[in-house]
Parts: C-alpha cells; structure tokens; sequence
C-alpha cells in the first residue's frame, strides 16, 4: 500500500513538473508622468529596458514571475574649469539620473486559446531612483571623481494589460504590446537641471534641488516574449 501511495505522489510530481513551462522576453518602455509627479517634473520622460520571467502551468490562465528594468531618464553634460580650486585645466563633468526596478508579477489571461492572447498584468516591488556624476579631463580618459549625489527607494505597484500576437518565424514568440500604471511611496530624487556647481562657495560645492514625489507613471511597452523558453 505504501509503495503504492509513493509511485502515485510521484506520477503526479512528475506529470506537474512536464506540465509546467517557463516565459521569457523583453521590454521597451516608455513612462510619462501623471498626477502628483507631474506637477513636480512636469514632461520628464522615463525610458527603461526591462526583462521578464513568468511560469505558467499548463493551460492554465495564470502567469507569475519577476520583471527587472532599468534606465536614464535625464543626463547632463558640462566642461568646466573651476571644478577644483586652485587649477584652471578643464574637466568634463557627466551625470546621470538612473531608474532602476524590481516587480514581482502576476498575470490573468482570460482567453488562452485564441492566437491573440489579452491579459490583465498587477505588478509590486520596489523603485530605485538615484543620481551619479564622473569627471575626467575627456570622455577617452580615465575617470578622476565619482559618486552619487542622491538616492531613493520606494515601495511601488503595477495595474494594467495589454496583448500578444503570434510571431511568425519565432517558435513559442510572441509580440506583446502592454500599458500599464504606477503608483507608490513618495520619493526624494533629482531631474536634469536640480543640481548646480557653486565655484565661489568654499573649495567649490554642488547645490541640490531635490524633488519629492510618488514615482506615478503611465507606461506603454513594447516587447518579445517565448513561450517554453527553456524547452
């Protein structure tokens, strides 16, 4: 009886584990502001390269996995010569302000059996939000001074859809378009234009003007997901 039991538990652990895939894929996003992240960056725009893993069960309308992204969403460049006190030799100073996120993800896909697949998609995680400078004598030299000015992170959650079509040539490709929107913990981080250089203030000091804000956005994607990825 109980080398029967344990042949059944392990048919139906082997049965489950054939049963189950994984989804793989990238993302192009776009986000705009809305909302209290408006007012304050106005049309700051945030671009961001992400990648996605989901596992499915088979024929199943359920989908989980992790989203990762990343990107810049304002640089600014400047070639000063009173960077440090008492030399006039030119130094080119580069900042940029970085967007980086981690979402567990959930997806409901209402019709599996069609070719063009919509989806209801809740994501939550956390945001990274976080500002560096480099100064070198040229972009080809090595780099004299870096740091962070300023860094943030927030609790922040996903609603939306989207959906897929077939890719011909791509066996398991799918294209997928996606909208969704942010919302989460208010943040203190920099745009383009919030820092300034103060020559004249000691040794010289940066001046920042941070802003403060949930980090809420509309976001539009566009991107390749394979089905059995791993197969």
């Amino acid at each position: 009886m109980r080398k029967s039991i344990l042949f059944l538990l392990f048919l139906g652990i082997a049965t489950s584990l054939k049963a189950q895939f994984f989804i793989a894929g990238g993302h192009l996003n776009g986000g705009l502001p809305v909302s209290l992240l408006r007012i304050e960056v106005d049309k700051t725009f945030f671009p961001t390269l992400s990648g996605i893993l989901l596992y499915e069960f088979y024929n199943q309308p359920i989908q989980v996995g992790m989203e990762v992204s990343y990107g810049v969403y304002g640089t600014k460049v400047e070639v000063r010569d009173d960077l440090y006190s008492g030399f006039s030799d030119e130094f080119r100073l580069r900042r940029n302000n970085n967007y980086a996120s981690g979402m567990a993800v959930f997806r409901y896909l209402p019709l599996l059996t069609r070719k063009v697949t919509p989806f209801v998609e809740i994501q939550a995680g956390v945001n990274y939000l976080y500002s560096r400078f480099k100064i070198r004598p040229s972009i080809f030299e090595e780099v004299v001074e870096a740091g962070r000015d300023m860094q943030d992170w927030a609790i922040a959650y996903k609603i939306g859809g989207g959906i897929q079509f077939p890719l011909p040539g791509i066996e398991g490709g799918k294209l997928e378009l996606r909208v969704n929107y942010q919302d989460g913990g208010t943040m203190h981080f920099l745009t383009k234009g919030d820092t300034k250089y103060l020559p004249d203030k000691g040794d010289g000091e940066f001046e920042y003007n941070p802003r403060q804000s949930p980090l809420q956005l509309i976001t539009a994607s566009v991107g390749i997901v394979v089905y059995d990825a791993f197969r």
